[in-house]
This record gives C-alpha cells, sequence and structure tokens, in this order.
C-alpha cells in the first residue's frame, strides 16, 4: 500500500495526517459520500483538533496519455479544469474516529490496519527525531563554546556560520541557506527542525569533531581540509 502518511511542513512539531481522498479511495467508497459524512460528523472531529482542508481540482477523466504526451504530468491532468474538490485532512484521532463511522467492509478494515501502522511508524520516527534532537544540543553547545574561546577578531561573529555550513556541506552537500530554501524555510526558524533523526544524529557527530580541533587549535582552513579529506569531499 502507498504512503497513507503525512508532515506538512515535514518537520518536528508537525502533526501527522492522512487525506479523506485516501480514505475514500482505500476504502472503496465516493469520495463526495465521504465528504457528505466529515460535514455531518465535522463537530465529533472536531473535538480532536482543527479540521483542515485543501481545495484541489480533480483529474479530468478520459485523457488518453499516450496519444497526448504533454499531459503525462500530474499537474498538468490537474489544470484540465473541473470544480475545485475539498480534500481534508485528518490526524490519527479524527481518521481513526471517521473510519469507525464508516461500513465495517473488508477494504476499510484493510485500510485501517495499514493507516495504523504507518501513524505509528511516522510518530516513532518524530520522537526518534525529539530526542536526537535534545542530544544533538551538547555538540551544538560544545561547537559554540569551542568558538567563543578563539581570540577576539573582527571575523570572528562569522566563524559560527562558517562551521555551521562546513558541517551542513558535509552532511547534505548544501549550507545553511541552500537547506533554508529546500525546505521554504521564512526568517529565523531553525533548519535542524527539519532534519531526520539519522540526520541529526550525523550533525551532531561532525560538530563534535569540529569542536575537538578547535580545541586543538586547529584553523578552520585546516579543520576544512582535514574533515574534507576524511569525507572524501573536494570543496
Amino acid at each position: 500500500m502507498n504512503e497513507l502518511v503525512f508532515l506538512d511542513p515535514d518537520k518536528i512539531d508537525s502533526e501527522p495526517f492522512t487525506t479523506s481522498k485516501l480514505v475514500a479511495e482505500h476504502g472503496k467508497v465516493d469520495h463526495h459520500a465521504l465528504q457528505v459524512m466529515i460535514s455531518k460528523y465535522e463537530e465529533d472531529l472536531k473535538e480532536f483538533g482543527v479540521l483542515s482542508f485543501e481545495m484541489s481540482k480533480p483529474i479530468q477523466q478520459g485523457i488518453d496519455l499516450k496519444s497526448n504526451p504533454e499531459n503525462t504530468s500530474i499537474s498538468n491532468r490537474r489544470n484540465q479544469g473541473g470544480r475545485p474538490e475539498k480534500i481534508y485532512h485528518l490526524n490519527e484521532q479524527q481518521a481513526t474516529l471517521l473510519i469507525t463511522y464508516m461500513k465495517n467492509t473488508l477494504p476499510v478494515r484493510k485500510f485501517k490496519k495499514a493507516l495504523v501502522k504507518q501513524f505509528y511508524i511516522m510518530q516513532k520516527e518524530l520522537n526518534k527525531r525529539a530526542i536526537t534532537r535534545e542530544k544533538a544540543k551538547e555538540a551544538r553547545e560544545a561547537l559554540t563554546n569551542a568558538i567563543q574561546k578563539l581570540p577576539e577578531s573582527p571575523h570572528k561573529a562569522m566563524k559560527y556560520k562558517h562551521f555551521t555550513d562546513l558541517v551542513y556541506k558535509i552532511v547534505f552537500n548544501m549550507n545553511c541557506k541552500q537547506l533554508k530554501e529546500q525546505y521554504g524555510i521564512v526568517g529565523k526558524e531553525s533548519v535542524r527542525d527539519y532534519f531526520k533523526a539519522d540526520e541529526l544524529k550525523r550533525v551532531e557527530e561532525i560538530e563534535k569533531q569540529v569542536s575537538v580541533l578547535i580545541d586543538l587549535d586547529y584553523d578552520y582552513q585546516t579543520i576544512k581540509a582535514l574533515l574534507n579529506k576524511k569525507y572524501l569531499l573536494t570543496a
């Protein structure tokens, strides 16, 4: 079964959700009928959180993709016209409650089991991220303290950015600015809230190495060269 649970945005404090479209598709029910059911039990669902939704145009039926290769992309097919469709975002409790109101058919039972598993996996990843994030703070503080101990200079304030970008370049092959652009971050929001648990762990490990090298009085260029050589980077 395809992906059923999402994070939007994909960050540590986002709430996992599924959509009414997926519930209808995998429960083998008409989406409009499910929308009517959601409206009927709207107050029940709102007891478990905000009932959010997005508007999306349905894919036009009857398109021959073989004879119309220009229409092969999903975005093209979605823009073929038709009335906007309301697609609800349902958190774990809302989705579970909604499914209990549906007929207990085989497709519904099968979907419910798959959905429960995916919500569990997603929550497990978020918990792992939270734990790793707390542990990584120690490495971040050690790096900050090591930089603060450096001799005063006009460029000392930039050292933090330089070493941060060096670490991110090793882990993601992108600097902090590029990562923020990738995640669509505006303002001072932390890019680390978007890292997966394994990515956070790798950042933590390399920041510890940088801290040790700074404490050993290696300058930035030497540390960069040593890490680039260790991780086989060319820049």
